[in-house]
């Protein structure tokens, strides 16, 4: 309430004292205080409903690019043969052996359901994928291979 008549009365009057209390001084301990509130709300207040690592998920800058990234192919071609080159990390299967056990799934610290890429035999090309390859390093069969060139 002190915040919105501080900022009515700075807005439509030009003075910013109210008395003993400078209003841009209040809207920035105001803003930092909401800011740290609403941060630890989407942080942690939000797991029960989003799983672990809401911020990582969500709002990271550095997972999205990492996602963008990896879903990159650059072709480029020499001596009239093409090649391409794909990210340097990205997770791929090797076949039909997956046992649906869904340890992948389990310890995908981004939520994915890894499992699912696995039965259908596909890579896990999504955005969310931050290559970091536990799903790899936790697979029984070796279906899942982190691969780094």
């Amino acid at each position: 309430t002190l915040m919105t008549i501080a900022v009515l009365v700075t807005r439509f009057t030009g003075f910013s004292n109210l008395l003993i209390i400078d209003s841009y001084t209040l809207s920035s301990v105001y803003g930092f205080l909401i800011g740290a509130a609403f941060s630890g709300v989407v942080g942690v207040g939000f797991y029960p409903l989003l799983g672990n690592r809401v911020w990582c998920r969500f709002g990271c800058p550095m997972a999205a690019y990492l996602g963008i990234i990896q879903r990159m192919k650059l072709k480029f071609t020499v001596n009239k043969k093409e090649h391409i080159i794909k990210s340097k990390f990205r997770i791929t299967t090797n076949g039909g052996q997956c046992i649906s056990c869904g340890n992948c799934s389990t310890y995908c610290e981004m939520g994915i359901d890894v499992k699912a890429y696995a039965q259908r035999q596909e890579d896990i090309v999504r955005a969310s994928c931050v290559g970091c390859g536990i799903c790899s390093a936790v697979c029984p069969r070796g279906v899942l291979r982190l691969e780094n060139e």
